[in-house]
């Protein structure tokens, strides 16, 4: 322990008498490693101080009088239980609204009950412009888990040009530039996109390309829910490949948010998909991705259903289309069309809405069809034109590609949590519980590197997602045979029971499994 420098070689030296916390007897994996071991941690404010092996020299246990020497103010026996580094989750809406949301939700506590200790803010294209300001008072109002912030370019569009299907003027291009360079110089970590939704799925490859390529100077990683995760426009294989030209040709990192072969035609294409992506590492591109271990996305109804070209100008200019009986058969065709890629109405399962939605929360489309006397279709298009947009659960991934996905050693852990899918609850002790200790897909080491050393890499979050002396004490330690996902379908609101301990900078977040209420996370900005 103090001035040992024994095992595994990080120890710092002198180590004073006093710690904040004093993590002992756990099996620790750092993130990095493949092997855990036997390491007590050493705490001093926000940062690791030492960790070390407890045994000295060939085996030999520490003397108790040289142990009897660190004092912590906080002890943690950790015996028969893994440490770890927090987990970080690069594609999350758990704090989309910031700085707006109450302290309930900044508290964050369905990502820290899970172990995650980061969140981004800004996926799917959603991220702030005034990203400055946003840090700033988000953190002073307090934040339950450190945060970092993507801008966005379906923000950006819709300040530039509302819900217009038209191609971008030069000038509009040359002003959501600025704005992204501004979002940018203020500490975004890079540039979010979502293709898939309005009004950004009109922008074309070479519009995206010129505003995203305002970041190369900042560096950073362009993060998409790209055009097309099936086959609803131009197909997965084409849109991963204009993803990663989008990445690549901007000079960022590409990460593939939520990568998925979604509905029937491309069930079993998995190796496809991660096949274009090591092409393109070869190439040179720096190619990521990550993904939630769940075989139901969440969007909404109008997203999983209506065709892009009718949602053009809002939701006015879509009644005034469905009004015309021509144009509504052509609008319900498309949207027969896409139900059957998400595999039929059964496999749609209503999750979200505001209380007029109440009646149809928890039922299947299926199931609302045959109340209303009508087709499936017919009755999801006019849910949406009475402004019940309700949240989905899209039953349209197969196992057997989420296992593909997840074996991939640049595939990362994600949630994508979002309200009414169990996935902001649930994902992580979900992907140990089922993949790591049931039925094994990973390994234990491999689970812990996909979720947090990866993304601070890719997103360049210094001295956090590994544990080592100097990185900050975001650590977590539960016993994998208690770890459980509570949340589910029909209650997806439950907190993950297990994590003993999950502290975020130091503080106690979670205490002997049950939260504290800190607000000991930051807002993170890229230097």
């Amino acid at each position: 322990m103090p001035g040992t420098g024994t095992g595994t070689g990080t120890g710092t030296g002198a180590v004073a008498d006093t710690l904040d916390l004093l993590i002992t007897g756990g099996l620790v994996y750092d993130g990095r490693t493949a092997a855990p071991a036997s390491l007590d941690i050493g705490v001093r404010g926000d940062r690791i101080v030492f960790m070390d092996t407890v045994h000295a020299g060939q085996g030999a246990p520490l003397r108790t009088r040289e142990r009897a020497r660190v004092r912590a103010r906080l002890h943690v026996d950790a015996t028969g239980m893994i440490v770890a580094p927090g987990f970080i989750d690069p594609h999350t809406h758990a704090y989309e609204g910031l700085p707006r949301l109450g302290v309930e939700r900044r508290r964050n506590l369905s990502s820290l009950m899970q172990g995650v200790t980061t969140v981004v803010l800004g996926a799917d294209g959603r991220g702030p412009l005034d990203v400055r300001d946003v840090l700033t008072a988000s953190e002073a109002a307090g934040l339950g888990t450190n945060t970092y912030a993507l801008t966005g370019f379906g923000t950006v569009r819709a300040r530039v040009m509302g819900n217009s299907s038209a191609p971008a003027t030069e000038a509009q291009i040359a002003t959501m530039r600025t704005l992204i360079a501004n979002a940018m110089a203020e500490g975004a970590y890079g540039v979010g996109s979502g293709l898939f939704y309005v009004p950004q799925s009109y922008a074309t490859t070479d519009e995206v390309l010129r505003v995203v390529s305002a970041a190369k100077p900042f560096g950073g990683v362009y993060d998409t829910h790209q055009r097309d995760e099936s086959s609803y426009s131009i197909g997965l294989f084409a849109s991963t490949r204009e993803a990663i030209r989008i990445g690549c040709e901007s000079g960022l990192t590409t990460n593939i948010g939520h990568i998925k072969t979604l509905g029937v035609d491309l069930w079993g294409k998995a190796d496809s998909v991660l096949a274009i992506m090591r092409e393109a590492r070869a190439t040179g591109c720096v190619v990521v991705a990550d993904q939630y271990p769940w075989t139901a996305s969440g969007t909404g109804l109008s997203a999983a259903l209506l065709p892009r070209w009718a949602q053009a100008g809002g939701r006015d200019s879509l009644r005034l289309r469905a009004a015309d009986p021509g144009t509504r058969a052509r609008i319900l065709g498309d949207m027969r069309e896409n139900l059957r890629r998400r595999g039929g109405d059964s496999t749609l399962l209503l999750i979200d809405g505001g209380p007029e939605a109440a009646p149809y929360i928890g039922k299947t489309l299926a199931h609302v069809a045959m109340g209303a006397g009508q087709p499936a279709v017919e009755t999801a298009l006019d849910l949406v034109l009475r402004g019940l947009d309700m949240g989905v659960a899209s039953f349209n991934m197969t196992e057997a590609d989420i296992e593909t996905f997840m074996r991939d050693p640049y595939v990362m852990t994600s949630s994508d949590g979002s309200d009414g899918h169990p996935r902001l609850f649930a994902t992580y002790p979900r992907k140990i519980r089922r993949y790591v200790l049931d039925t094994p897909v990973l390994s234990m080491s491999r689970m812990i590197a996909s979720a947090p050393s990866p993304v601070a890499d890719s997103y360049g979050l210094a001295d956090r997602g590994t544990l080592r002396v100097g990185a900050f004490a975001d650590v977590i330690v539960f016993d994998p045979r208690a770890l459980r996902e509570e949340a589910s379908y029909t209650n997806p609101r439950a907190l993950a029971s297990g994590m003993a301990w999950v502290f975020v900078n130091g503080v106690a977040a979670v205490h002997r499994g049950v939260p504290t209420n800190a607000l000991a996370g930051r807002a993170l900005r890229k230097r």
